[in-house]
This record gives structure tokens, C-alpha cells and sequence, in this order.
């Protein structure tokens, strides 16, 4: 008798699933027209659509079409979560904030901007990078770094102005710049604008396990000017630590959804960079970096 064979080949429905995830990690473009190669294709790969949110309004409104119409476990793929100024809208509240974080518990990183209503503090227990205002975190209140949420964190984005003056920002800073200096695991933090050299010396002195200091500011030809200024003033009071660079960022919300997609940002750029530094292969006393 002859053998038969079934007329199209035949895969285990886990490997099948391992090749189209493994292509939507490597290729997240295609994750749309893989979609449609069959039902059970759409179940395994949906999900991977909401791996990173972002602010535009399209993607918060399908992410709350999918809050009201999926399952939580849907939210276990969601890996980076960036609600900015865009996310601020009729149709996206604080409250929606507060419930998209707790439907997330695998979270890795997390951009904020304040929003309407207070956020869940305990629903970013396992988040390692963190960028937003400290302040409006705490709702105005006293700033505590000493949270659990903050233990596990790695790369700290402060978008706080720690050089305005007047006695509220001063104690605040102080706040901040002292809770910095507490945090276990941090080896990566970014501070904004106008940094007095006396912040800069205690946050590399005392951040344990510091490995980079970023200062940021917004590219322009005037902020290109200001970074010379920065680098000579910084030369003459004698910080010369390698781990310190200035980033000169065009986008930052577009370098962070790279980032979180596995590109190249400007955390990515400023590690190579102190490398470079550290092999010889650029100055020491070189500190900005404007293109990567």
C-alpha cells in the first residue's frame, strides 16, 4: 500500500507559534500582516502590538478598545508604557492610567507626564527604567525614593528643573539629589537643563553604583552654544569623571520608543560613549554627544 501524506505540511502548534513570535521580535512591522495568516495566528500575536505604548492618540485608543474588550491576561506582553503631553485628551483620564498599569504586571519602563488623577504606585514594582516628573508622581507631596518601587530601578530620568530658584524647588532638589543617593540599583540617571556643578559632584560621589550621568538638553543652536559653556565651566570647577556626558536630544519621545523597541537611544549612545572614553579612543574631557 502506498503511504499517504497530508496535503500541507504540518508544524506542533508551539513551534509554529515560537517561528511567528520569533519574527515579530525580530520584524515588528510585519506583526499586522501576520495577523491575518489565520485565527490562531491573531490570538499569539495580538498581544505583541501593546509590547510598547506609546502617546500617540491612535495607539491609546485601541489600547482602550482593548481594556474594555480583552482579557487581563491580553496586558502580560505590554513590556513599556509612555503617556506624555498627547495623552492628555477627552478620551484618556487618569483613571485609565490607573487602570492600564494594573492590568500590566510584567512592566519594564515607564515615561510619565502628569495626568489627571494620582498613579498607582504599587503597579510599578518591577519597572527598571523610570522617566517623569518626581514631583507630580507624589502628587506635590514629599518625594520618597525610598519606595519600594524604586528599589529595583536601574536608569532614572528626572525631568525636574533642579536649578530654579526659590525655597520650594531648593528643599525639593535637596529631597531628590539625597533619595538619588539611596536607590540600590541605580547605574543610570539623567538630569535636565541647568545642573549646579555641587549636584553633579554629590551625585557621582555618592550614587553607589553609578555608571553614567546624563545632562540633557533640547538640541538647538542655542543649546549647542550653552554645552560649550557647560564643558568649560565644568572643566574650571574640576569635574573631570568620564561617567559624565551632556546628550543633546532633537525628539526625546521618539528616542524613547526607540529605546524600548531595542534600538539605539540616548542611554545606549552615552554607555558607548564613556566606553570610548575609557578604551582612549576619544578625550577624557570630551563630554557631548549630539548624534547616534
Amino acid at each position: 500500500m502506498a503511504a499517504t501524506f497530508p496535503s500541507d505540511p504540518f508544524l506542533p502548534a508551539d513551534l509554529e507559534r515560537e517561528i511567528f513570535e520569533f519574527t515579530c521580535a525580530l520584524y515588528p512591522g510585519t506583526i499586522p500582516t501576520l495577523l491575518r495568516v489565520a485565527r490562531r495566528v491573531l490570538v499569539w500575536l495580538e498581544p505583541l502590538l501593546y509590547r510598547v505604548v506609546g502617546t500617540d492618540p491612535p495607539m491609546l485608543r485601541a489600547v482602550q478598545r482593548a481594556m474594555q474588550t480583552k482579557p487581563a491576561s491580553f496586558f502580560t506582553s505590554v513590556r513599556h508604557i509612555c503617556l506624555g503631553a498627547s495623552s492628555e485628551s477627552s478620551f484618556w483620564t487618569g483613571d485609565h492610567t490607573l487602570t492600564l498599569l494594573q492590568l500590566c504586571p510584567r512592566l519594564e519602563s515607564f515615561a510619565y507626564l502628569p495626568q489627571n488623577g494620582k498613579l498607582a504606585l504599587g503597579a510599578l514594582i518591577e519597572v527598571h527604567r523610570w522617566s517623569g516628573c518626581l514631583t507630580d508622581l507624589f502628587d506635590n507631596g514629599a518625594v520618597d525614593l525610598t519606595l519600594p518601587l524604586f528599589h529595583r530601578v536601574t536608569h532614572m530620568d528626572v525631568f525636574e528643573d533642579l536649578d530654579i530658584p526659590g525655597w520650594d524647588i531648593r528643599v525639593n532638589r535637596d529631597r531628590i539629589c539625597g533619595g538619588l543617593t539611596t536607590m540600590p540599583a541605580l547605574t543610570h540617571l539623567c538630569i535636565s537643563r541647568n545642573v549646579p556643578v555641587d549636584i553633579v559632584r554629590r551625585l557621582l560621589n555618592e550614587c553607589a553604583h553609578l555608571q553614567i550621568l546624563v545632562n540633557m538638553w533640547a538640541d538647538s543652536t542655542h543649546n549647542r552654544d550653552k554645552a560649550q559653556e557647560i564643558v568649560a565651566s565644568h572643566q574650571r570647577a574640576g569635574v573631570t569623571d568620564v561617567r559624565f556626558v551632556l546628550v543633546l536630544c532633537d525628539n526625546y519621545w521618539h528616542d524613547w520608543e526607540v529605546g524600548a523597541r531595542g534600538g539605539v537611544d540616548f542611554w545606549a549612545a552615552a554607555d558607548a560613549f564613556v566606553a570610548r572614553k575609557r578604551r582612549g579612543e576619544i578625550e577624557a574631557a570630551s563630554i557631548v554627544i549630539q548624534e547616534w
